[in-house]
Formats: C-alpha cells, structure tokens, sequence
C-alpha cells in the first residue's frame, strides 16, 4: 500500500502544473498607487510611490523599515498602512476613500509573489544551475520537529510544501532567503505518525527552480 502511494505521489510531482497567480507591477499595481498615493507620496515620510524603484526603496520612518518586504505582506508596512487600524498613524489613503478589497488583495498578491517588477515565469526549472541544491532534512525520523535544508547561489524567495504520502497538502512555508545554506523549521505537531513528502520550490529573479522533493518519517 506505502509502495504504491509512494508511486503514485512520485508521479504527481513529475507531472504535476504548479500554478501562481502572477500581478503585472506596471499594469496592475502603480494605477493603484497613481490614482489614490502619488499626490500625498512623493516623499513624505521617506515614501515615494511613483515608480517601482522609489517603491522598493522607500523606508517608512515610523516603522523604521522597507515598506514592501517582498513574500511578505504581513510584515510590510505598505499592507499595514492600506488597511484597517494601522500600527502607527491613520490608515492610508488619508482622507480616504480606502482602497477597495480587490485592490488591498491585489498589492497583497503581488508582495506575496515576491514583489517583482515583472511577472515571474510559471515555467518551474528542473535542471538546477551551480549552486542550487536540496540537501535533505535533519533529524529524520523525527518527532514533531525537523529541519530542511537547501542551498542557493543568489538571495531568493523559496515556498516549501509538506504533503501527505497521498499528495494532500498539508502545510505551505513561505520566506525569503540570502545565498547559502537555508534552514527551515518544520513542526507537525498534530498530524499524526507516517511517511510524508515535502517540495522546495526557490524563486530567483524571473525564474522558478524546483531544488527537489524528498520523504520524512513522523514517529510519535
């Protein structure tokens, strides 16, 4: 029954389309900012949103860090700011109106993606260049902690997939990372004993690499 499962979720990475959501900064993006941000934002606060590189550059001075920190709309105070009970001051845009759902979910989408300029392939790499490599995850077996790591070349934006021997998605690990060795933390605490997979997927520039995929054994 294993061996067969294990086959089946072989195939299911082999063949499998991984699709992404891809926002056009030029298109979709800085309309948003021109029509509601630019007449307030051409530098107030250390926050310029006329272009995607005074965007990418901007440090929000009550917040003391990059307004857009790419794969994570959570921590970026640009998301904060457009949405409801900011962290500091009023919500933007001041004086409203607010921006609608659809467009506080778009700039979302587009930070998650990793916040690039252009869209980013949905094409994924197999044949990985120098530097690029899934090392394997430590301990193994493991109870309820373990850790996976990976090597990149350049700085990158990396996505891991936890499935069960069936192929269900079980957890999605987003985060960003400099070149070199990367660890990430994988609990599963409350899934229960058994054979799992997991997927690296690492974004660098345009383009998606899958660095590998690999089993872990859960022994509680």
């Amino acid at each position: 029954m294993y061996k067969k499962a294990y086959l089946v979720l072989i195939l299911f990475f082999l063949n499998s389309t991984i699709a992404f959501a891809q926002v056009d900064y030029d298109d979709e993006i800085q309309p948003i900012f021109n029509q509601n941000c630019v007449s307030c934002h051409g530098g107030t606060s250390g926050v310029t949103l006329s272009s995607y590189d005074a965007v990418m550059n901007s440090v929000g001075d009550q917040y003391g860090t990059d307004i857009v920190v790419p794969g994570e709309p959570d921590e970026s105070p640009l998301v904060d700011k457009i949405e409801t009970n900011p962290d500091f001051g009023v919500r933007m845009p001041q004086g409203g109106p607010n921006l609608s759902n659809e467009e506080i979910n778009l700039i979302r989408d587009w930070i998650e993606e990793g916040a690039n300029e252009v869209p980013v392939s949905n094409e994924i790499v197999t044949e990985l260049p120098d530097g690029f490599k899934l090392n394997g995850n430590y301990p193994n077996p493991f109870n309820p902690t373990t850790v996976i790591s990976f090597e990149v070349p350049e700085a990158v934006a990396y996505r891991v997939h936890i499935y069960t021997i069936h192929g269900a998605l079980v957890e999605e690990i987003a985060g960003n990372a400099k070149a070199g060795e990367v660890s990430v933390s994988i609990e599963l605490n409350d899934r229960p004993s058994g054979v799992y997979f997991y997927q690296v997927i690492a974004t660098a520039g345009n383009e998606k690499y899958l660095l590998g995929s690999k089993s872990m054994t859960l022994v509680k």
